[in-house]
Order: C-alpha cells, then sequence, then structure tokens
C-alpha cells in the first residue's frame, strides 16, 4: 500500500515486521500485556474511531477517491492496487490513523512503505481494552470463578472514550499503592461486562467495586482520587 515502485534488477528489502511493531509499543499506538497480548491502545483507538466514521461507509467510488489522493494515484491506479494488493478499508483506516498518531506523539512520521506495514500489524491484533497496564483483566464470563476464588477483591470499572477514566488512570500507581497488598485488584471493561454490570449494578465508568463473599460492600462511581480509592476500601474491609 502507496509503496514506491523500485528500480529494475534492485528489489527493496522488505519492511522488518518485529521492529515496526516495537515502534509501534515505543509510541504507545499498541500495548503489550503481562502476557504476551498485544492490543491496540486507548489513544490509536480513538484515533480509528474517528477515521472509521468518516471512510468506513463511504461508496466504492469515493473510497477509490481518497485511496488515490492519499497515494498520489490515478484513479485507475488507485482501483488497481485495491484489486490486487488487496486494500481493505479497515488497512486504509489504520494508515491514516498511524500518521494522525505519530503526529499527536511529536514523533516521526514513518514513509508509506512502512506505515502500511505498521497499518497490517494494527489490522490483524486484538482490540483494544480500557484495561491499563498493570493490572489484570478480568473478563465476563470468568466473573463466577474470581469470585468464587477470591473471598475479597476490588474491581475497577473502566470504558473506552471516558475523560474521568483516563484521569484515573493517570494516578493509577499512587491509587494502587495504596491498597492492601493482600486484597486482588482488577480492571473490568464495563461495556463488555453485562453480568458484572447487571449482577452489581454497575452503569456509570468508572467505578470501584469492593467485593466480600460475593457481594458489593462499598461501590463508588466517577472520578475518584488515590485517596477516596484508598479511603473507600479501608472502610469496606
Amino acid at each position: 500500500m502507496g509503496a514506491n515502485q523500485p528500480n529494475a534488477g534492485t528489489p527493496p528489502e522488505p519492511p522488518d515486521t518485529e521492529a515496526l511493531l516495537d515502534r509501534l509499543i515505543e509510541v504507545g499506538a499498541i500495548r503489550e500485556d503481562a502476557d504476551g497480548t498485544l492490543r491496540i491502545s486507548s489513544a490509536l483507538h480513538d484515533i480509528l474511531d474517528l477515521y472509521e466514521q468518516s471512510y468506513g461507509d463511504l461508496p466504492e467510488d469515493k473510497f477509490t477517491e481518497a485511496v488515490a489522493d492519499a497515494f498520489g494515484l490515478e484513479y485507475s491506479e488507485a482501483v488497481r492496487r485495491i484489486d490486487e494488493e488487496g486494500v481493505t478499508r479497515e488497512e486504509f483506516v489504520a494508515y491514516l490513523s498511524l500518521r494522525a498518531h505519530f503526529e499527536d506523539e511529536d514523533e516521526p512520521v514513518p514513509d508509506p512503505v512502512e506505515r502500511a506495514t505498521m497499518a497490517a500489524i494494527v489490522t490483524e491484533i486484538d482490540p483494544a481494552t480500557p484495561i491499563p497496564q498493570g493490572m489484570d483483566e478480568l473478563v465476563d464470563e470468568d466473573v463466577e470463578t474470581f469470585l468464587a476464588s477470591n473471598e475479597r477483591a476490588v474491581v475497577f470499572v473502566w470504558r473506552l472514550r471516558c475523560d474521568p477514566c483516563e484521569q484515573m488512570k493517570r494516578e493509577l500507581d499512587e491509587t494502587l499503592d495504596s491498597l492492601p497488598a493482600d486484597v486482588p485488584v482488577v480492571g473490568i471493561d464495563g461495556e463488555a461486562a453485562p453480568t458484572f454490570r447487571d449482577r452489581f449494578g454497575v452503569d456509570v465508568a468508572p467505578a470501584v467495586v469492593c467485593i466480600e463473599d460475593g457481594e458489593a460492600v462499598a461501590t463508588e462511581t466517577g472520578y475518584q482520587s488515590p485517596a477516596a480509592v484508598a479511603t473507600l476500601v479501608d472502610d469496606a474491609f
């Protein structure tokens, strides 16, 4: 996607996929969980969402025009590349979004070939998660097993594109340092956890739920300072 034509007899070296992945992690476009799982970061996800709204539902001719404009191609050449190279809307959205992300981070924008390879990487990995790095993730289908295995727990409910969530994440290290070491702390994606929300009556993010013997003993929603979270947990347990 967007590659320059090589000189005859001098094929270019293929992009180093591992190095490009490392670069995506370095600039915060991709995050790597403790277990090695790769996910789109919240920051890149928000940009992808904006570009998807602009390009996801374009008629085919308008999409082709957009590809031609982005790569400086004639319309017929854009048609050929879409057909022969399999340029998908998802990859195109990722390609444009990566430029915006690098610019937002005040980082040099990769060249078109590298960015096209990065776009392919982005479209292949797991979706974004609002769970911050350094916090174990609880998925909805494991809620019952988790509660049966832990007498007490503190569950943080997060959501993507949530300003108070992001504010709490910036203070997360301080928050976690203030909590008892013997009480498990996990995060859950509220939008993907209807079972948890229904059981504990949580319909706002962020939220902090203190659970004991399978029951919520204290809950606070909205932004909570590290001191407020520490007080909530101390009072609950």
